[in-house]
């Protein structure tokens, strides 16, 4: 989503091809992971802008996961409080526990190519994830039957 055109985006153009082809890759999709920054108590605009532009049930079917940071613990409940309604309102089938990561968790370290996780950030994050790839599998479409099946239909 970072990659989508700003001029095209905020005002909701979504006949853009870069936007269309963003919605696509949502439609494909059995699972989202969502993450914004908590600001005032909700998230940003840079999540807003996309959201606005995916069509009424753009999440239908979908599980998605929510990731939020923030400076201070009091942005805690944000992560359910905030964008869980509007994935809700999206049409996700499943909305998995969330994660809020304080923004001190990213640790600079200048040994690695990007920011590290705090160890306890790291297991709250783990968990999240873990919770999502676990929903992600329980709400999986079914597979089709094999042909050599004695339920597939005769040929």
């Amino acid at each position: 989503m970072r990659d989508l055109p700003a001029v095209e985006l905020l005002p909701g153009k979504s006949s853009h091809a870069a936007i269309r082809r963003a919605v696509e890759e949502i439609e494909a999709a059995d699972g989202l992971i969502v993450a914004t920054p908590i600001y005032k108590a909700s998230y940003t605009g840079i999540l807003k802008a996309p959201l606005d532009v995916l069509p009424q049930a753009g999440f239908a079917g979908k599980t998605v996961l929510p990731l939020a940071t923030g400076g201070t613990l009091a942005h805690l409940l944000a992560v359910d409080y905030a964008p869980r309604p509007v994935l809700t309102a999206l049409g996700a089938r499943h909305v998995a526990p969330g994660a809020f990561l304080l923004d001190s968790a990213f640790v600079d370290d200048p040994a690695a190519p990007r920011y590290t996780l705090a160890a306890g950030a790291e297991l709250r994050l783990d968990t999240a994830v873990g919770q999502f790839a676990d929903a992600l599998a329980w709400h999986a479409p079914a597979d089709p039957i094999p042909r050599n099946s004695a339920l597939a239909p005769a040929a």
